[in-house]
């Protein structure tokens, strides 16, 4: 991953990153999973990524472009990785 060198704050990263794809897709898992809809979401775009690192674990603020049924949908979410290599899904907004 792209954050071995990574400094303080948020850094734009590729959204090709393994990682990033992973932490993407524990998000649309994770949505999901909450969700009560009968239509599940599909993952069609990372549209922006950005990492940073806190206490040694990295966190994502990734622009996903989700399709749920015939509606496509944009969605920011916030992914945290914990020590033990988990992915866990923060805030999720719905963007217009």
């Amino acid at each position: 991953m792209y954050l071995d060198d990574h400094g303080p704050g948020w850094k734009a990263v590729p959204t090709d990153d393994p990682e990033v794809q992973d932490a993407a897709s524990h998000a649309v898992k994770t949505i999901q999973q909450r969700s009560n809809s009968l239509a599940p979401y599909e993952l069609l775009e990372i549209l922006l990524a950005k990492a940073e690192v806190v206490e040694d674990s990295p966190k994502f603020d990734l622009l996903l472009k989700v399709k749920r049924g015939s509606k496509e949908e944009k969605l920011s979410v916030k992914v945290g990785k914990s020590d033990e290599g988990m992915f866990h899904l923060g805030d999720m907004n719905l963007c217009s």
